[in-house]
């Protein structure tokens, strides 16, 4: 990999206890890497993270990977953190891949089988991370497993976070589960449940 690359990398992951947050070299290298629009890094990020390096240095090539694709537009950014979501097996350094992730496009074609499997991952963070990630998914199986997890779960935090996610990509289909949960005994249910279904009506009005 590329020297400046490995550098941002190794600023994005250094620890300073006690050094207030703003004026570290970690939070000033992830704003570095906010701006990062080189596709050219995306296969080398990938053959880095082959190599399995420690988890704090892979979350921050998840991070550039995430970033690329945001400032591109170009899919593949996604395609490969979907895939890698079914190798990293650090909670941390896989939340921070997912949330990456959600701030993507995710096309038809791009896999999301693992993240599918992480929906049920006994870890919370990681759970809400797969559930945020499938924002911005346009495939039709997302919706369906989202609601399929939101039908069957009595934990409000996954509630809300399902129907945070289905606000972004619900359709009319999603409607009756969300509807059923304007009742609930949790704010955060109602409020989400409520703004989901404002979402979704506004998108059908428009198609």
């Amino acid at each position: 990999m590329r020297e400046s690359l490995a550098n941002l990398i190794e600023r994005m992951a250094l620890s300073e206890p006690g050094v207030d947050s703003s004026a570290s070299v970690s939070w000033h290298a992830h704003r570095e890497a906010e701006t990062v629009t080189d596709l050219s890094a995306l296969p080398e990020l990938c053959v880095y993270l082959d190599s399995n390096p420690r988890p704090h240095l892979r979350a921050a090539a998840y991070f550039l990977i995430g970033k690329i694709g945001k400032n591109t537009g170009n899919t593949d950014c996604a395609a490969a953190l979907a895939a890698r979501a079914a190798l990293e097996i650090d909670k941390y350094a896989l939340s921070g891949l997912l949330n990456r992730l959600a701030d993507l496009s995710k096309p038809i074609q791009i896999d999301l089988s693992p993240v599918f499997a992480l929906l049920r991952d006994p870890r919370w963070l990681v759970r809400h991370s797969a559930i945020a990630s499938l924002k911005n998914s346009v495939s039709p199986e997302s919706e369906l497993r989202i609601l399929e997890l939101l039908s069957g779960s009595t934990d409000s935090h996954d509630v809300a976070y399902c129907q945070a996610t289905l606000n972004s990509i619900g359709t009319a289909i999603s409607l009756p589960a969300l509807r059923s949960r304007l009742s609930s005994r949790s704010r955060d249910v109602r409020m989400s449940a409520q703004l989901a279904i404002e979402a979704i009506e506004m998108r059908t009005q428009h198609h």
